[in-house]
């Protein structure tokens, strides 16, 4: 039979090993990339990123001419830009219903 405290000292080990990693994978995700790495990262031309910047429809970093992109804020964009769909609408009317009776 299995010492405990081996099994649990054992657990511990992957716990910080798995939070290494997780620290790791999510300074990858604020590093900043210039316009030919966030192309090719959306799937976007360089001029439709240049018309995004200079109408301020995208998160961007100007320095010494140059644009600059936060992988973390381009992220977040996207996931800003998400198109509901008519169930998620259903349930966002049925609720707003349930909270805001007429009579």
């Amino acid at each position: 039979m299995e010492n405990p405290f081996e099994i649990i000292l054992e657990k511990l080990d992957n716990i910080e090993k798995a939070i290494e990693i997780l620290n790791t994978s999510s300074n990858i995700d604020d590093d900043f990339m210039n316009i030919e790495q966030l192309s090719s990262f959306i799937g976007l031309s360089k001029p439709t990123i240049y018309r995004l910047t200079h109408k301020q429809k995208i998160p961007y970093f100007k320095a010494s001419k140059r644009l600059y992109f936060k992988k973390s804020h381009i992220k977040k964009w996207i996931y800003a830009s998400k198109v509901i769909t008519k169930v998620e609408l259903n349930q966002l009317s049925d609720e707003y219903i349930y909270r805001n009776p007429l009579y």
